[in-house]
């Protein structure tokens, strides 16, 4: 019965989160200008040593929180596209899925470069998903929606007009056994580069 609880506690809080960053792209969209940017990543993890790449655009939300302060709190919208590939034991197991992603990320930066001439941040976001096949290798997902979990910390060096960051992150999807078995793939090294412009 608890197990049950924290189930539905953990994908409302997961839903709710969604709707709060889809209200504040609404309210925010037509009020500032924004940044975009683009991101290759490459990473590995399970399950039967996956590896493969994750292609993805955002677009900054135009507010900063904490702008006195020696630490920034910004915003962006995350829409991505992965290919992951697996060495699955048996033949019949599928071996690739793609993954269509949107998702909202907050990011803990430092205002000024004070590392390695960048700007040091860490980052998390919850977002949707959508999963070509339920199956890869021996794991079964449950479904086709899948929460896509995704932290990490990363370097950002900027110019007047653009940025270039280099990032590591931890990649999760699962979908909260809203359809179980919910077995989840986990990309444990997540090496991405990023442009902003």
């Amino acid at each position: 019965m608890e197990k049950n609880l924290l189930k539905r506690t953990i994908t409302l809080n997961k839903t709710c989160l969604l709707v709060l960053s889809f209200i504040s792209l609404v309210y925010f969209q037509g009020v500032f200008a924004s940044t975009y940017g683009i991101q290759i990543s490459y990473g590995t993890g399970e399950p039967d040593h996956l590896k493969g790449y994750r292609l993805a655009i955002q677009q900054f939300w135009p507010w900063i929180g904490f702008p006195k302060s020696p630490l920034n709190l910004i915003g962006y919208w995350d829409i991505s596209y992965a290919n992951w590939h697996t060495s699955p034991p048996l033949f019949n197991q599928p071996r690739s899925i793609s993954i269509l992603a949107l998702s909202p990320l907050i990011r803990l930066q430092t205002c000024e470069n004070c590392f390695l001439f960048a700007q040091p941040y860490l980052e998390l976001g919850i977002g949707a998903s959508w999963l070509s096949n339920n199956h890869l290798g021996h794991r079964n997902l449950g479904g086709q929606f899948a929460f896509q979990d995704l932290m990490g910390l990363g370097l950002r060096w900027k110019n007047n007009t653009t940025a270039i960051s280099f990032s590591y992150h931890y990649l999760h999807y699962s979908n909260a056994s809203l359809f179980p078995p919910n077995q989840g793939i986990d990309v444990k090294h997540l090496f991405t580069l990023g442009y902003e412009f």
